[in-house]
């Protein structure tokens, strides 16, 4: 075979390897980082406070990841704060817990849409300090504060200079420790439970077994907390398009936001390592094929 029937092939064959690689990378793009169907955003290490502790306490948030399917929406959290939450004498309840998880679509900032009553919030921790009566999803939800009866930050500003100020690195995920999506200062203006809403939807919450085998690996980030906590539900439950999700510690002494979207019957695709295999082979096949009988044709 003379070099230009190698070359020949040699093209046709990068081409073929190409156009597989092309149509089978995901469509959908996100705002934090993509892996095998999981949308995650991971906070800093070291800005959880535990007492004078900073970093890698009972507070340390780690990751939070959202996976969708056509009609299943999955979360996951890592974190050192487990669901029976931290017992602290200084709370009025005896014990500091998650706050609600809040997700909002309006485009506005979070303070705007608390006000119009616009966002979305998730009860996940059953003994937590949250408004409404039971765990599941709420719409036309209002949030409040509670770290005021939890010993914590009486705003973000706050939590941000103490924790600088020992050496950590203020963070929330997918936004900036000092991002003015959040009210940064002023009394007691961290809003981390719900008020109030109307409840639309259950959760269900899942084992990190089955968290695992739907492909959650928090360790690809290092976010190595020693409580993985799951649920899913209904994505009807929720509006499509665009969100910004965030999660507080009752006490404000972490936090992290996540930004994504959902699209209504949409499942992103997450091929098998076996399918890309066939898939690449396939075309490469193909690709050799064709440029076999090109060369044919040539020499006849």
């Amino acid at each position: 075979m003379n070099s230009i029937a190698k070359n020949s092939i040699h093209w046709t064959y990068s081409v073929a390897v190409f156009c597989a690689l092309f149509a089978i990378q995901p469509q959908k793009a996100t705002a934090a980082t993509l892996s095998n169907g999981w949308n995650y955003a991971i906070d800093s290490f070291n800005d959880g406070v535990t007492g004078a502790q900073i970093g890698g306490g009972e507070f340390e948030f780690y990751g939070i990841a959202i996976k969708e399917t056509s009609d299943t929406a999955f979360i996951a959290i890592n974190s050192n704060l487990s669901l029976a939450g931290y017992a602290d004498p200084l709370a009025q309840r005896g014990n500091i817990n998650y706050g609600d998880l809040f997700f909002n679509f309006s485009g506005q900032d979070f303070k705007t849409a608390n006000a119009n009553g616009s966002l979305f919030g998730i009860r996940f921790a059953e003994g937590n300090d949250s408004g409404v009566a039971t765990t599941g999803i709420y719409s036309n939800v209002t949030a409040k504060n509670v770290t005021q009866i939890n010993s914590g930050f009486t705003n973000i500003s706050q939590f941000n200079t103490v924790v600088a100020s020992q050496g950590g690195t203020p963070s929330m995920g997918d936004l900036a420790a000092t991002d003015p999506y959040f009210e940064q200062t002023g009394n007691w203006t961290v809003l981390n439970s719900i008020a109030t809403g109307t409840k639309v939807g259950d959760i269900n919450l899942l084992t990190p077994a089955t968290l695992s085998a739907l492909g959650l690996n928090f360790g690809q980030f290092n976010a190595v907390g020693s409580q993985t906590i799951g649920f899913s539900f209904n994505k009807s439950s929720m509006p499509s398009g665009n969100y910004i999700a965030n999660l507080l510690a009752e006490c404000a002494n972490d936090a992290i936001a996540i930004k994504g979207s959902f699209e209504q019957g949409y499942a992103e695709p997450v091929p098998e390592p076996a399918t890309i295999f066939g898939t690449l082979a396939g075309f490469a096949i193909l690709g050799i094929g064709a440029a076999k009988r090109k060369i044919k044709c040539k020499i006849s």
